[in-house]
């Protein structure tokens, strides 16, 4: 065999490998991370209370709206206890689905965000650029590590109003995991915010909680439920 047609044969040996493994990893992540979404159920970051939307919904200073899913929330007005800090406010909101969680306002303009968000770039009025790092995040106490993110990354993507993702896992079993919404932008007393708000999210068996994969994947799955 000629040395030309040796070298074809090697490169094309070669070149199916290569594309082989990038499939192969491609569709090993797809498994590890989108598949178990596909199971994974939303449940309430608080105890439901009896009557619990309809009264928050009936409250004057309540702000309502219907996701894409025709889902129905409402949420209360942050309470500002100090005005000179006002940068970053919190409230509760509730859902006709039985699911509610923390709403966060984070005012625009300024670094920060909650969770593995590290900072929010207001593109238009429905889209923004997050920057999403480990932020050296964990949860616990003093005496007591309950759950941390020990890979260093950062990366930047585009969300639009009503995209969800995880966030980070609230355990090192992978049986529970942060999922935030965002909802855009509002105006309080003349100062503009980032809206996003977080629930508690349960695999059937338990997520891969490897970073940044866990938040890229989610990003890209719909989640109906909100």
């Amino acid at each position: 065999m000629k040395t030309s047609n040796i070298l074809l044969v090697i490169s094309i040996f070669v070149v199916g490998f290569i594309l082989i493994s990038i499939n192969y990893s491609a569709i090993s992540d797809f498994y590890t991370y989108s598949v178990p979404l596909n199971k994974a159920k939303i449940v309430p970051n608080f105890p439901i209370q009896p009557n619990e939307f309809q009264e928050t919904h009936d409250k004057k200073d309540s702000t309502c709206y219907a996701t894409p899913s025709m889902n129905q929330y409402c949420y209360k007005k942050p309470k500002i206890h100090d005005p000179q800090n006002r940068d970053h406010l919190s409230s509760f909101i509730t859902g006709n689905n039985g699911i509610n969680g923390e709403i966060h306002f984070d005012r625009v303009g300024l670094e920060g965000g909650i969770f593995t968000i590290k900072n929010m770039k207001l593109i238009d009025e429905n889209t923004a650029l997050f920057t999403f790092a480990d932020k050296d995040y964990r949860i616990g106490n003093k005496d007591r590590t309950t759950y941390e993110i020990t890979e260093d990354f950062e990366f930047d993507t585009i969300v639009e109003k009503y995209d969800s993702f995880i966030t980070h896992c609230g355990n090192f079993d992978g049986t529970g995991a942060t999922i935030v919404q965002y909802l855009g932008t509002t105006t309080i007393d003349d100062v503009d915010y980032f809206l996003t708000w977080h629930a508690v999210i349960e695999p059937e068996d338990r997520f891969q909680c490897e970073y940044p994969e866990i938040i890229q994947y989610s990003l890209n799955h719909d989640f109906g439920e909100l």
